[in-house]
């Protein structure tokens, strides 16, 4: 399965924007979180099929939020986990990205 990828990685600033986004396999996703979600503010994201995205930034405390852009409600279903549990989230997405299927996500008006 694949899915559109974007990132930015402000140790070394390099990025691809989210309108830009590239076609990557969940491997070469996992490699790039890996790679990416160690310093604060860097991020990375998946966009599926149905333009349904998921974020993974990193904070200020070195924890990582997750986070669902909801459009539709101006506001984010989010949760904060390290880099292990994103790392879980990715592998257990099918073909698409459902939110209701990431435990723990709760919703933060923009």
């Amino acid at each position: 399965m694949a899915f559109k990828f974007f990132y930015t990685d402000y140790s070394t600033d390099k990025s691809v924007r989210s309108d830009e986004a590239v076609s990557e396999t969940v491997d070469n996703v996992i490699e790039y979180m890996k790679a990416i979600l160690k310093e604060e503010d860097n991020f990375v994201g998946l966009i599926d099929e149905n333009n349904q995205m998921l974020q993974f930034m990193v904070e200020d405390d070195g924890s990582i939020c997750a986070d669902v852009p909801m459009h539709d409600r101006k506001g984010s279903l989010t949760k904060n986990a390290d880099l292990n549990e994103a790392i879980e989230i990715v592998l257990g997405l099918k073909d698409e990205i459902v939110w209701e299927e990431i435990d723990g996500l709760e919703f933060k008006p923009w």
